[in-house]
């Protein structure tokens, strides 16, 4: 029988669907990509069936699978929360009085106020994601079933089905290292870049894999029979998608300030590689801020985003009811929002909490089943998952302090941590930073 050399769903997991309808790994750079970093072009691959599916025809398992998983890494990848760019005390008039508070103000999300005419922002951070499962299914369990047409080891036997099923144990790591500079172009306008580098680490093994063998007249002639695990690992690292933010104060009273800002995402990581998203990504919004001891802040936004190679769209055949390459979609997006306080404990410290919420919108996502394979002597019964699509939110809880030790040198310290289990869920999330206001 031939057995891939990486199962089907480590592929799955790891391999953008795109990039096996468009991309060709057999040969030219693209085979030195992350997306060809596994021998999965074999004969299995190009034959077999997602076992729990509709007819799939010349649309492999792994294909099909890809979309919910791959979906899941480049929305959260594109758009995870990002330092910003408030730091220092912040300078108020009340009836022509100056009134300064020592409030450093929020770390993962947006101040209303603008850094100041012809002032200069420069900071950086760091952080690391530590991926733990995909829609409510750990990545240490995660469960696939396919079949496909294979020869009886040591018989004559031919054209029989073979049916296996196996868990695979996922570990899936971005580091993530943020430069944020922003220009004051005057008292109520600034403009922000936001450069994220990024080095991705995945690996996989298998376990319990197993296989049946069915010959052409329904019974179950071999099986079931243990395969051996398999074992890949692969590695990236560069710049990941840009962020251009711009942002006007449309009204300031004695504390409290409201902006409208836009940020534009551009497609420079290479997604192929997991390092971007593919897509353009658009995202107006409206924030606001009230400066005191204790200060909240509001935000509320919406992402679009373009068409990306990691969402492919398949049709299905009118003549054979197989599916088929139909193009690319946009890459999920939806509203956006945050809403959390600061509050200044001492005179150069800041603690910060925040809930902040992403929607994606008619997403693939995966779900565990199980289908079963009837045979004349016994009844097979095989763990697998299968894709549907779906609307769903991610929350996230951010707590964290800033520390101002001279001048506008701002040090932070975050956690951030996913409060449900939707998309693709990191455990605790720590993040370090440095800043100055010039």
């Amino acid at each position: 029988m031939k057995r891939p050399v990486i199962t089907l769903l480590l592929l799955a997991s790891f391999t953008t669907a795109s990039a096996m309808a468009q991309i060709n790994c057999a040969s030219g750079s693209a085979s030195h990509k992350l997306v060809c970093e596994f021998p999965f072009a074999t004969g299995q691959f190009a034959n077999d069936t997602a076992l729990g599916t509709a007819n799939t025809g010349g649309v492999s398992s792994a294909q099909l699978l890809a979309s919910s998983i791959d979906i899941g890494i480049a929305t959260q990848v594109s758009q995870l929360p990002l330092a910003s760019a408030s730091a220092g005390t912040v300078e108020v008039y009340k009836a022509g009085v100056p009134e300064t508070f020592n409030n450093l103000g929020p770390i993962l999300t947006d101040r209303a106020q603008t850094v100041g005419r012809h002032r200069f922002f420069l900071g950086t951070s760091a952080s690391q994601f530590v991926f733990t499962d995909i829609d409510g299914t750990s990545l240490n369990k995660l469960p696939f079933a396919w079949s496909a047409t294979a020869y009886v080891p040591g018989t004559s036997i031919v054209a029989t089905n073979t049916y296996t099923t196996e868990q695979t144990l996922l570990h899936f790591k971005i580091d993530q290292f943020i430069a944020v500079a922003t220009y004051g172009f005057t008292n109520r306008f600034d403009v922000s870049a936001i450069v994220p580098a990024e080095i991705v680490s995945l690996s996989a093994s298998t376990y319990n894999s197993n296989s049946y063998i069915v010959n052409a007249n329904g019974a179950l002639v071999l099986g079931p029979y243990s395969n051996t695990p398999t074992y890949a690992s692969g590695s990236a690292s560069g710049v990941g998608d840009v962020t251009i933010n711009a942002k006007q104060s449309l009204w300031s009273g004695e504390h409290a300030t409201v902006s409208a800002a836009m940020s534009v995402r551009i497609p420079t990581g290479d997604d192929r590689n997991y390092l971007g998203s593919g897509s353009w990504g658009f995202n107006p919004y409206v924030v606001y801020s009230y400066l005191a001891k204790v200060s909240p802040h509001a935000r509320i936004g919406y992402q679009w985003n373009t068409n990306t190679e990691l969402n492919p769209s398949y049709v299905t055949s009118s003549s054979t009811g197989a599916l088929t390459y139909n193009g690319n979609l946009s890459l999920p997006g939806g509203a956006q929002y945050d809403v959390g306080a600061d509050w200044a404990a001492a005179k150069h410290l800041t603690i910060a909490g925040d809930l902040l919420g992403s929607q994606f919108l008619n997403t693939p996502r995966l779900i565990p089943t199980t289908t079963t394979i009837s045979t004349t002597t016994s009844t097979i019964s095989l763990n697998t998952s299968v894709t549907g699509n779906s609307s769903y939110t991610i929350n996230n809880a951010s707590v964290g302090f800033k520390v101002n030790p001279f001048r506008d040198l701002v040090l932070a310290a975050n956690v951030l941590i996913q409060v449900n289990n939707n998309g693709l869920r990191s455990r605790p999330t720590p993040l370090v930073g440095i800043s100055y206001k010039f």
